[in-house]
């Protein structure tokens, strides 16, 4: 093929690329919209398709829009920035059809997001040096280790980035040593902020080594009185994990707390949260419906984490059962359960495939909730599900490719998917949520 050619864009893939044809290849073209008439040069080929990026628009789409952030050229985290946030809905509410077309089952609307930006409750973000030596903070550039500096983070909570933006001004201005990735050298890495719907924050300092930080801690609480906890994390691993296990407190509490439906919950540096709050509880809300709980119900939640559905359940249910193969989830949970005089729930740890099989062999399970990592469900998970044959199963997917793939097993073992809502969590990216329910036969 030549490098660049004309093209009309004629429809999008499941992650938003624009498509067309060029002698009967498909190319994928990135941030082009449906309709609009582009000069585009390939990147990436195969055998059978191609990957491209415009070099010039001649016909621009109605659903175009200027990006907001400076950074969206260059920086991986928003994929749709560039569209209208109609056309993103579109995209989404797509890639959740064509990904479960095999699938005889009631397709909702996306349940979609009041707030593009400033939504998310946690970043991590990496400080290193230019080339001129300074300090500079920002995300990773799309497909490499590359920090883009940036001041804000559009999607990132306001607070948040002024918090960020002070602690690198400190760093700089007391020649603190900065981590070098390639060399592996240097003390200070990363800064993660955490905030909850009650105002509380969290802020985690992540360096190679222990370090003296009074004057910093000090700076900060005195600028912002909404921080209740600072961590030092230690990890002097040359990994792309950032955190290690190795927290020390600094400063103040050593949980926040916050809020979701109708419980509190008491939030670690290494708990688990949804990074969207207000559409969290939508998902949750959404989750509970399909339900259809009652106060007769006996409810297993696989997957549990600190609690957060499993206590939401334990409100309308009878009694719900939490597992967990995470120590510290589970220490967080029973806190939790306790902070909230909640008395009909009980926390396991262990593979909640082993747990599953005990718990039903003792009594009858009505419904399961699972909302399991990225990964989806393990085999050996869906086995004992199938075998001990619950009635009914609400599914909590973060990536609909997975969640296909586990729908399959159970719709060829004696479950039929019902229905499935997307919910937008993660606004401008190509990511999304759904939630399903599967009935048994």
């Amino acid at each position: 093929m030549e490098k660049t050619y004309k093209v009309k864009i004629e429809s999008y893939d499941v992650n938003g690329y624009g498509v067309c044809h060029i002698d009967k290849k498909v190319v994928f073209v990135e941030k082009a919209l449906k309709d609009e008439e582009v000069i585009i040069e390939i990147t990436n080929e195969h055998k059978k398709y191609a990957f491209a990026k415009i070099v010039k628009i001649l016909a621009k789409s109605s659903h175009r829009q200027a990006e907001a952030c400076p950074y969206a050229r260059y920086c991986g985290g928003c994929d749709f920035m560039h569209m209208d946030y109609e056309t993103e809905c579109e995209i989404k509410q797509n890639k959740v059809k064509q990904t479960l077309k095999e699938f005889n089952y009631e397709l909702l609307d996306i349940i979609k997001n009041d707030n593009l930006y400033n939504y998310r409750n946690k970043i991590m973000v990496p400080v290193r040096k230019d080339e001129e030596g300074d300090i500079i903070y920002g995300f990773y550039q799309k497909m490499s280790h590359d920090v883009i500096p940036m001041d804000k983070c559009l999607v990132s909570n306001e607070l948040s980035n002024n918090i960020v933006s002070l602690i690198c001004r400190y760093l700089s201005v007391h020649n603190v040593s900065i981590y070098n990735e390639t060399a592996n050298t240097g003390l200070f890495k990363e800064v993660m902020v955490r905030n909850t719907s009650l105002n509380e924050y969290m802020v985690v300092l992540v360096t190679t080594a222990d370090f003296e930080f009074d004057a910093l801690i000090k700076l900060l609480t005195e600028e912002f009185k909404e921080i209740k906890s600072i961590y030092l994390n230690i990890n002097s691993e040359k990994t792309n994990v950032v955190l290690s296990n190795n927290y020390k407190l600094l400063y103040g509490e050593k949980k926040v707390k916050e809020k979701i439906l109708d419980n509190y919950y008491l939030v670690s540096p290494a708990t688990f949260l949804q990074v969207n709050h207000n559409q969290c509880e939508r998902l949750y809300s959404k989750a509970f419906e399909f339900a259809g709980l009652d106060k007769n119900m006996t409810v297993i939640d696989a997957y549990c984490g600190m609690g957060s559905i499993t206590l939401n359940l334990a409100r309308k249910a009878k009694f719900v059962y939490g597992i967990e193969e995470v120590p510290q989830a589970i220490d967080d949970a029973n806190e939790n359960m306790k902070l909230n005089g909640i008395s009909n729930a009980s926390f396991i740890c262990g593979k909640c495939e082993d747990k599953i099989r005990e718990i039903v062999g003792k009594e009858h399970i009505d419904l399961i909730v699972v909302d399991p990592p990225r990964k989806g469900c393990d085999q050996a998970f869906l086995d004992t599900v199938i075998k001990m044959g619950i009635p009914k199963i609400v599914y909590i997917s973060c990536n609909v490719a997975t969640l296909a793939r586990d729908i399959k097993i159970l719709e060829s073992n004696g479950y039929k998917l019902d229905k499935a809502e997307p919910v937008d969590l993660f606004s401008l990216t190509n990511n999304i949520e759904t939630v399903c329910l599967l009935v048994k036969k």
